[in-house]
């Protein structure tokens, strides 16, 4: 009897023990599996190809704890993943990394990743992308996932629907050719004054290290003097337009360039503490350094300063409230006393705010990336490079850039090779991984290889941008330049950089129609361009239809002026300062010279190919790929 008493306590402890977890992870599979059962279901409704993943890459908190949790040991221990791997499917930025590899594996070009989260559909298919672009009402932006850049407010890139058009009338006009007259010239001027900071004290080019900062700087600069209405961010370059403003905010003594840079060094940072769940925002400023949050209040109280100095301009009949002018037309939205009369919509202040955020963040950063990628791509090309100077000196015939006019200059050079480099660099690179879209109630059925298929109501769906401009369907291709060693497809050429895969065909000129994609012919040139022209939703750098990107000419009349000033006057090759100093280059043979510019290319290969990532837009992730500059006909590398 006595054993039993003592036997009592440890069988009822032992029960415990077993009844404790299974009381604490039932509850955690019945929210995991019946979920995932459900939007399993789904899928198979719709008789597509799909992949189950483990979490839903849009629930960011959820997502991070994931990565850091889970992925990042896994890495550590196990292979590198398949491209069809629930491991890779499952991060966001799987695209950047597969490119067209995954649809290509799954055999198809639309699929979907089922997790307990919600279903996600994939697809790298024109046909259908222009399908669900054209269908606005139908498949609507995915607003919740915009949440992070609406961090001071609501704008023109995280609404949709009535708001979304209400933003896009206000801010649509200061995007005019009026403006890109003016962003042509300050560009011209811009560059030449970002290329004299990588000279060192004697004058002579040093290695740019980090060149895309500079880019930055610059972009910002050209967005500030056109759109923002010459806005200056650097004080100390001033003139005596009143009209001009300096956003220094009179409560810091931190300047409005340097806190951007601190605010995008600690992006992530903010935008889980300003976007995320309310337990988040509750706990974030206890768990993050002020470091780490100060540049949103910084920020902030810039952009204050920005609006009121354009207000008082605009009150003191200093500063008109020109079509160009975006702050003053935000302004206008906001303010009726501004215009003298009661508007139907107004913006808020928040919208206000969030608007000139968005435009500042996002504008600057597309025209930079974008340079950045495509000065590394021709100083990876030196061939390309070469051609391009040579069809600048055709157009400006030697002309200073003073006299470089916006209305003859522009359209020859984006017709062009100039053109064709810009086009292929941002398929290669475009500013965005992919356009969100979701499934709304009243959306059509979509017609998917030749079938119609009925998306599930609130089913995310991902147009991949770096999937559909690799798809060879689409694309004239050749054979990948060495079929031993491709960046990812051993099949064709189209994670290459080969510009001339947009000029028109031409026999015997070595760039030859593909059995496989569409042909270089006469039935893929526009009327008065020399330039292939893809089929429908096959590129989208931009976005299309109604809702692309309203600075899209923006950036392309800022990009081809900040490449024709460069290369008119000067050469960019990779750096070997790794391998090389440059007295040992200078007495190098051609052999040597070849070897070491052949381990800076792998190199720049090797980090487009594996270090991008998206936050805002595609951008190398901590890394760079240092370049230097030099006058045209010193050039180390060109004869190889």
């Amino acid at each position: 009897m006595a054993l039993q008493i003592v036997a009592m306590p440890n069988m009822a402890l032992s029960y415990w023990r077993l009844l404790v977890p299974l009381a604490i992870t039932t509850p955690l599979l019945i929210l995991i599996l019946i979920p995932l059962y459900c939007h399993y279901s789904d899928a198979r409704a719709t008789r597509l190809r799909y992949v189950i993943v483990p979490n839903y890459i849009y629930n960011f908190v959820l997502q991070k704890l994931y990565s850091r949790i889970v992925l990042r040991p896994l890495s550590r221990i196990l292979p590198k993943p398949s491209f069809i791997s629930p491991r890779l499917l499952g991060t966001p930025a799987w695209p950047l990394k597969a490119n067209h590899e995954t649809f290509r594996a799954l055999g198809t070009d639309n699929f979907l990743t089922v997790s307990p989260g919600g279903n996600i559909f994939n697809t790298a298919d024109a046909g259908v992308i222009s399908q669900i672009l054209a269908q606005g009402a139908g498949f609507p932006k995915a607003i919740q996932i915009y949440k992070s850049i609406a961090i001071f407010g609501q704008n023109v890139v995280s609404s949709d629907g009535p708001t979304s058009k209400y933003h896009r009338r206000l801010t649509g006009p200061a995007f005019s050719e009026k403006n890109n007259r003016l962003v042509w010239q300050v560009a011209l001027d811009q560059t030449q004054t970002m290329i004299q900071t990588f000279r060192g004290p004697g004058g002579e080019f040093q290695t740019a290290q980090k060149i895309v900062s500079s880019i930055l700087r610059m972009s910002l600069e050209v967005l500030g003097r056109t759109t923002l209405g010459q806005v200056e961010w650097t004080p100390e370059v001033s003139d005596d337009n009143p009209s001009k403003v300096s956003p220094r905010a009179e409560s810091t003594k931190v300047g409005f360039v340097e806190n951007l840079e601190f605010f995008m060094a600690n992006i992530v940072s903010i935008m889980v503490a300003k976007s995320g769940p309310w337990w988040v925002q509750y706990f974030a400023p206890i768990l993050l350094s002020p470091e780490k949050l100060g540049p949103y209040d910084l920020l902030r109280q810039h952009m204050v300063e920005i609006i009121k100095a354009k207000k008082h301009a605009i009150q003191s009949g200093v500063a008109g409230t020109s079509t160009t002018d975006l702050i003053a037309q935000l302004i206008k939205g906001h303010d009726d006393e501004i215009i003298g009369s009661p508007q139907p919509s107004r913006l808020g202040d928040s919208e206000l705010m969030g608007n000139l955020f968005a435009f500042i963040i996002a504008g600057h950063e597309t025209s930079a990336n974008s340079i950045h990628f495509t000065l590394v791509y021709l100083a990876m090309h030196p061939d390309v490079q070469q051609k391009a100077q040579g069809e600048m000196e055709t157009v400006f015939q030697g002309r200073p850039a003073s006299e470089w006019e916006y209305e003859s200059s522009f359209p020859k050079l984006y017709s062009g090779l100039v053109g064709a480099v810009l086009k292929e660099a941002l398929r290669l690179n475009s500013p965005v991984l992919t356009i969100p879209k979701v499934v709304s109630p009243t959306a059509k059925p979509l017609i998917i290889e030749g079938k119609g298929v009925r998306l599930a109501p609130g089913t995310i769906i991902r147009l991949c941008v770096p999937s559909v401009h690799r798809n060879p369907k689409f694309w004239p291709q050749g054979p990948p330049a060495d079929s031993t060693k491709p960046l990812s497809s051993s099949f064709n050429d189209l994670d290459e950089f080969k510009p001339e895969r947009w000029l028109k065909y031409q026999a015997g000129k070595g760039n030859s129609p593909t059995r496989n994609g569409p042909e270089f012919g006469t039935a893929n040139i526009q009327n008065n361009s020399s330039h292939f022209t893809p089929i429908q939703g096959s590129y989208v750098p931009f976005s299309d239809g109604s809702r692309a990107c309203l600075g899209q000419r923006f950036a392309q009349v800022e990009i081809m002026a900040v490449l024709a000033r460069i290369f008119s006057q000067y050469s960019v090759e990779l750096a070997v300062d790794e391998w090389a100093e440059d007295e040992g280059v200078l007495g190098m043979t051609l052999a040597e010279k070849r070897m070491v510019w052949h381990k800076a290319h792998e190199k720049a290969k090797y980090t487009l190919q594996n270090d991008l990532t998206c936050i805002i837009t595609v951008q190398l992730n901590g890394t760079s790929i240092p370049l230097r500059f030099v006058e045209k006909g010193q050039e180390r590398f060109f004869d190889l």
